[in-house]
């Protein structure tokens, strides 16, 4: 899967930005300062301990050896077999149809920041010249590295890494970044630092690896979602009740009062986030109505207002995931939806 001539040469230490190349197992920099290992053939950046408990990484592991054996799909079936949930999150066709808003043709290099078990990185590769797929968990790497593979794909190059929001890729090598449900976990392991400081940086890597004029796909959940408006425990917070919603002060008392130092995740609401994406030097963003909700969208709907009047035109536009959220958003007017929708999504043009 990996080939190393074309793809190895787009590798840069996310620390020094020194392009990198193979030295036998291990990838090097020119005067021979920066080592990093490989391992199954797929480079490792990671800066922290993996995260992971004993049961994911004993699953994780038994996963990869059945898919060695008997092939991807009835290794998920044989793993996950008893939560068809799971299954589904990783082989529904649907949850890629965000492809069709991506500016994509034959000659696009890609980049998808945290492809779990390449439910969309196969369907990516199809469509382009070259995929990159950074993953913060190596066993997941292995996993999406051989279900590519069995499917006859060559040109995707795994790397493991990311774990503290820096990028493993030389300036511009890339024509669009796909960062799907990543953004609002993807400071988790940076302990010593803000999570918001931590995202700040990943979009600004985000925009130096993409070309002047490339483009990011970002869909993340919203802080002010009504689920969490209504009072739902928010798995953000360590299910805190409204949790993100809450002032972030007082979110961070009742954090602490169940012994938790700091969320596992950050939302931001819609404002929030496209100021962030302008600050690292997206000059044109679009955002979209992801619905009935993010993670098995059936619609994106622009939300100007407009769009949206126009989608609750169709009888059958469902605007929620839940009975609640169905009920509520239908008198919420048109110019406000974005601000309460499930997730966010925006597509994003990196500035001259």
């Amino acid at each position: 899967m990996h080939d190393s001539k074309a793809s190895v040469a787009m590798y840069a230490c996310p620390r020094t930005g020194k392009t990198l190349r193979v030295c036998g197992d291990f990838l090097k920099a020119s005067d021979g300062t920066v080592v990093y290992g490989m391992k199954d053939g797929i480079p490792q950046f990671l800066r922290y301990l993996p995260a992971e408990d004993r049961e994911t990484e004993a699953q994780l592991e038994a996963l990869n050896n059945l898919a060695i054996e008997n092939g991807w799909e009835r290794a998920l079936a044989e793993v996950y077999g008893a939560d068809q949930s799971s299954i589904r999150y990783v082989t529904e066709p649907s949850r890629a149809s965000f492809i069709g808003l991506l500016p994509l043709n034959p000659s696009s290099n890609v980049l998808e920041i945290g492809p779990g078990l390449g439910q969309f990185t196969a369907l990516l590769a199809r469509r382009v010249n070259r995929v990159a797929a950074l993953e913060v968990v190596a066993a997941q790497a292995k996993f999406a590295e051989q279900r590519c593979r069995q499917q006859g794909l060559t040109n995707i190059a795994f790397a493991v890494g990311g774990d503290d929001c820096r990028l493993p890729y030389i300036d511009e090598a890339f024509d669009v970044v796909v960062l799907n449900l990543v953004f609002e976990w993807c400071a988790l392991r940076c302990r010593d630092e803000e999570f918001s400081e931590v995202q700040n940086r990943l979009l600004s890597e985000i925009a130096r690896v993409l070309k002047p004029g490339g483009s990011l796909y970002l869909m993340t959940k919203n802080r002010f979602a009504l689920r969490n408006i209504i009072g739902k425990q928010d798995e953000h917070c360590h299910k805190v009740r409204f949790g993100s919603a809450l002032p972030r002060w007082l979110a961070t008392v009742l954090m602490r009062r169940k012994g938790h130092a700091r969320p596992m995740g950050m939302l931001h609401s819609h404002g929030a986030l496209k100021t962030m994406l302008c600050t690292a030097g997206f000059r044109r963003v679009n955002s979209f109505w992801a619905a009935p909700e993010m993670r098995y969208p059936t619609y994106y709907v622009p939300t100007d207002s407009e769009s949206i009047r126009e989608a609750r035109r169709n009888p059958n536009f469902v605007q929620g995931e839940s009975r609640s959220s169905r009920l509520l958003m239908r008198f919420i007017p048109a110019p406000l939806v974005k601000y309460f929708t499930p997730g966010l999504t925006f597509l994003a043009t990196k500035g001259p």
